[in-house]
């Protein structure tokens, strides 16, 4: 049969993202400190969109929302009136204003009518004021700056060995440690210098470097870094042996054998106590006093409070600026006879106000989703961790008609600022455990179990997974024990015959 070229119809359905949820999707997955950098880029480009410097009164919301629906209509045939848009509050763009930003819960009756709007102030600071002393942030020597001017003042045999210094500190991590091989390092220098260098002559400058503040820096490894520090220590009755015992049995020290340590260097239990105190006091990452100490930036979406009524769960307002649509260039659009610049205008427009809605559908869901787990973890927030219930995202989408991913989104990197401290949305998520007779325990609360008890313990005596699971037992928690240990080891606690050797020496 012979083949032809021709034309076929197919019909077909395809399911499209709109550029608007498309954005409303972004919006969602993005972490506050993510929002705020899309609306400062955004306000950088788009001239129709700024930050309203007053909010709008409650008497002026319904004039508005009629501004804004006579804009829509002018749109169509691209005249604008200036008239027509005074200031779109964020707020007033949706049907539901209220209830995207608060929603108050009772010990009893968890849903409550009453609703609190958001407000929020903008403070204007006059640039010539003064600023008190405390408000400065003080400049931060890193470790390399501190190596770099101790090389430049330590007397060097020659030219090269500075040069060579300055190769070796830039291998050092902000640990105090020699990341590199010193193979390596001869071989960048070979490369880069017309030096005549050796791996011999490198070691000496390396133990140059190693005399340097702080004690133990440009260290190969642990062992090395405590005998550089121990070296530097003055003469004690227990300091040759500390030697001895890291350059020949560094293992010990690792698993605790304190019983061959006792037998090998002839010590009864009052001197080895000594012994290990010595050991203790040295400083195993000695870098790390000299690393940045600013925190990760943590920016609440929601915030809980308790009020008389119960608790009450709102938007964090000082988290976004509050956006607006500027007037005054509408009125300059009206002037103008060219299509093409008032479609440009059109376009800046479309997308000020879909920014606006996509924050504002944000705030909105996360509320929805903030407003159930305060329904589900209410006793959390009571009584603390080991109140926590089992909640999964399947569960949380069901009862808000959501879509799994959306919860995953509207979870990952959002915080709730909460009386017990601040807390990501997904800290509220815990697989359960079935019981026997009796409701389902979440693995958090189960941890939260186990780590009063090792807390309460004898230090004497520790509790063996086994008498854990005893314990626990007792609380109407039935767990196997080898999900204590797991459990146990997710929290970093040691067994009970390793903190029984800890806590010895504590």
């Amino acid at each position: 049969m012979a083949i032809m070229p021709g034309l076929q119809i197919n019909m077909g359905q395809q399911l499209k993202l709109t550029p608007q949820l498309q954005q409303s999707i972004k919006i969602l997955q993005y972490s506050a400190l993510e929002v705020q950098q899309t609306i400062e880029a955004t306000l950088e480009t788009n001239f129709m969109l700024e930050i309203e410097d007053e909010l709008l009164s409650d008497d002026t919301d319904l004039e508005a929302d009629n501004e804004l629906n006579a804009l829509e209509a002018a749109e169509k045939d691209y005249e604008f009136d200036a008239d027509t848009l005074k200031e779109i509050d964020i707020n007033n763009d949706l049907s539901h204003h209220d209830e995207a930003y608060s929603s108050e819960y009772s010990s009893e009756e968890l849903y409550s009518d009453r609703q609190v709007g958001a407000t929020s102030q903008t403070s204007h600071q006059d640039p010539d004021e003064y600023t008190a002393a405390e408000n400065y942030t003080a400049e931060q020597k890193s470790l390399h700056d501190h190596l770099n001017w101790q090389a430049d003042t330590y007397v060097w045999p020659s030219e090269s060995d500075e040069i060579i210094a300055s190769y070796l500190i830039d291998e050092i991590n902000d640990e105090g440690y020699l990341q590199a091989e010193l193979t390596d390092i001869l071989e960048a220098i070979n490369d880069n210098e017309s030096l005549d260098l050796d791996l011999a002559r490198l070691e000496s400058v390396l133990k140059c470097i190693q005399q340097f503040e702080p004690s133990g820096v440009a260290a190969r490894n642990v062992q090395e870094c405590l005998l550089l520090q121990l070296k530097n220590l003055p003469n004690s009755p227990y300091k040759i042996t500390a030697i001895q015992l890291l350059n020949e049995h560094f293992d010990w020290l690792s698993y605790h054998d304190h019983k061959r340590i006792m037998k090998m260097y002839g010590l009864d239990e009052l001197e080895l106590d000594r012994l290990l105190k010595l050991i203790q006091s040295l400083n195993p990452r000695p870098g790390r006093e000299f690393s940045a100490t600013q925190p990760d930036i943590v920016i609440p979406d929601l915030r809980l409070t308790r009020s008389r009524q119960g608790w009450l769960v709102e938007l964090n307002t000082d988290a976004f600026p509050r956006l607006t649509v500027n007037a005054s260039y509408i009125d300059m659009a009206n002037q103008l006879d060219n299509s093409e610049q008032a479609r440009k205008i059109k376009e800046q427009l479309a997308e000020a106000r879909g920014l606006i809605k996509s924050v504002h559908s944000r705030g909105e869901t996360l509320l929805r989703v903030g407003r159930y787990i305060i329904e589900k973890q209410y006793r959390f927030f009571e009584e603390g961790e080991q109140a926590m219930q089992p909640l999964v995202l399947r569960e949380v989408a069901e009862a808000l008609d959501l879509h799994e991913s959306t919860i995953s989104r509207a979870t990952s990197q959002k915080y709730m600022q909460t009386p017990r401290g601040t807390f990501e949305l997904k800290y509220f998520f815990s697989s359960g455990i079935s019981q026997h007779g009796s409701e389902d325990q979440s693995a958090v609360a189960i941890k939260a179990h186990i780590k009063e008890l090792v807390d309460n313990e004898d230090s004497s005596k520790p509790l063996s997974d086994n008498k854990l699971m005893q314990l626990l037992e007792e609380k109407d928690i039935n767990i196997a024990r080898r999900t204590i240990a797991k459990y146990r080891e997710a929290l970093g606690i040691p067994s009970s015959s390793e903190r029984k050797k800890i806590n010895r020496f504590r």
